[in-house]
């Protein structure tokens, strides 16, 4: 890992002077800071972060996810959605089939092979979220917790008219 990038990038734009705009600013470095990090982890397995995420769903669901459900929690558009979920068949990692209620959407489930690269991967991402979170004790992190859903419901409620 490289550790001067990472302490490069913490000491930039420290010139901005407006509360808000370095909230976000700060917002923004640390989850490029996360990325940055957690990108060895899923390289390591051969994996995006994407993928990590549609595992991390899909572990979580006996009944499998459509498509668009899926995309929904991940943010991205239906067509990205189904290019990812048909590339990962590939690998084997997931098995998509056609939704007995609604045939015109599929509904993506985990493979054993999936699974089990889930588990492999899982302690790992706890941690390093774990260590990511080090420097806060739990009630700091509870506080952060609440405070950044705050911050998404108010965004959710400010801009969801305009988007």
């Amino acid at each position: 890992m490289n550790n001067k990038k990472l302490f490069d990038f913490l000491d930039s734009y420290n010139f901005i002077e407006d509360v808000s705009g370095k909230t976000i600013i700060n917002l923004l470095k640390s989850v490029e800071m996360m990325r940055f990090i957690y990108n060895s982890l899923f390289a390591d397995h051969g994996i995006s972060e994407s993928k990590f995420y549609i595992l991390l769903l899909l572990s979580y669901s006996e009944e499998g996810m459509s498509l668009s459900e899926i995309g929904d929690k991940m943010f991205v558009t239906r067509a990205n959605m189904t290019g990812l979920i048909d590339r990962m068949g590939k690998e084997g990692l997931v098995e998509k089939k056609s939704n007995p209620k609604d045939r015109r959407s599929s509904i993506a489930y985990l493979t054993d092979k999936g699974r089990k690269l889930f588990e492999n991967i899982r302690g790992k991402h706890i941690d390093f979220s774990r260590q990511m979170t080090s420097g806060l004790n739990v009630e700091e992190k509870e506080q952060l917790n609440k405070l950044l859903e705050k911050l998404q419901y108010d965004i959710v409620k400010t801009f969801s008219e305009e988007v």
